[in-house]
């Protein structure tokens, strides 16, 4: 795996930099790492790019997988440039987007919802859904949030005492198991799809949309990507409700920072662009994926704490209420008819 001192002279034999670059000093190094060892190629006067590099066995598979994503996709005004993969080295170079923000931060720094970045998102995954697949891509099963109340010994050696609480409200409710059942039963592998759509993977560069973190897409059901857009704009609506001991329950939506008629254009927006005419059908089973990501929202963002928060709490009881009633969630929380 390349070090730190050991990207410029990769770079330098592949032709990707010049040596003049780095002898007039416009070339700085930075650890982009998240789930793998990243590093950013930042340079002012040429191309930046983002060096992936896979940390293990598992890690180095997907790193594959995202490779073979983008050389395959028709996806070019979403994605950012795939610029070389080393197979040999198990290195992907990417294109850099210089000054890019999450459309979660994006939000918060605007204080709105753009409709018109909804709507490319639901042009990407239109675009996404219906393109030809390779046997090579990863074939999902079911998430496995559709079986968090299932949990083996296995899992819950890593888990957080917070994470426990929240396996422990699913189970408590019988009908909150018995609806993930369902929809786990009811899971269909049949287009390419992202798998991990949030807005950290959702990006503004030059006020365009990218989406970025491709490594696990593959082969599944289409409406988890679209359930997985709803859902993070209702989390995005969650999380701006100020939650304390101090407010009582049936007022928290008074104080909510992004009200939802203030997302529902996006959502409108971003449905109308994906879907057209489709049926009601198929956005009813969207809604209820946008509620078993709301789940696996309350869970992931409990990962690292030994005590449950009130917006996890609320994000389980309102995917609850959306499984209960999806067309109800639809018109009132979704805003469309």
């Amino acid at each position: 795996m390349l070090t730190r001192s050991e990207v410029v002279p990769y770079l330098l034999r592949r032709g990707l930099i010049e040596a003049k670059s780095v002898v007039d000093g416009d070339l700085t190094i930075v650890d982009a790492s998240r789930r793998n060892h990243n590093f950013g190629i930042l340079r002012e006067r040429g191309f930046s790019y983002l060096l992936k590099q896979g940390t293990d066995a598992e890690r180095r598979e997907t790193i594959a997988n995202e490779a073979l994503v983008y050389s395959s996709l028709r996806l070019d005004p979403y994605l950012p440039r795939l610029v070389h993969y080393d197979s040999d080295e198990h290195v992907l170079i990417l294109e850099y987007l210089t000054g890019a923000r999450d459309l979660h931060e994006h939000q918060i720094r605007t204080g709105r919802f753009s409709s018109r970045l909804a709507s490319s998102i639901g042009r990407a995954l239109s675009i996404l859904h219906r393109a030809p697949w390779r046997d090579e891509f990863f074939v999902h099963q079911a998430p496995w949030v559709l079986s968090v109340h299932r949990p083996n010994l296995e899992s819950l050696c890593d888990t957080s005492g917070a994470n426990l609480q929240v396996i422990k409200i699913v189970q408590q409710s019988a009908e909150y198991c018995e609806l993930l059942d369902a929809l786990r039963a009811e899971w269909r592998a049949e287009a390419l799809i992202h798998f991990d759509l949030k807005w950290d993977h959702c990006l503004v560069s030059s006020a365009r949309l990218k989406i970025i973190d491709w490594e696990i897409a593959g082969v599944g059901d289409p409406d988890w990507d679209v359930g997985s857009i709803f859902s993070s704009y209702l989390h995005s609506w969650l999380r701006s409700i100020p939650i304390t001991g101090e407010t009582p329950p049936d007022r928290f939506l008074q104080f909510a920072r992004y009200p939802l008629e203030k997302i529902q254009p996006a959502l409108r927006a971003f449905w109308r662009s994906y879907a057209g005419d489709a049926a009601d059908e198929r956005l009813l089973r969207t809604v209820r994926y946008a509620a078993a990501r709301l789940t696996q929202a309350a869970y992931e963002q409990m990962q690292t704490v030994s005590e449950i928060g009130g917006t996890a709490v609320c994000a389980l009881q309102l995917g609850l209420n959306i499984l209960r009633r999806p067309q109800e969630a639809a018109r009132h929380l979704l805003g469309i008819a």
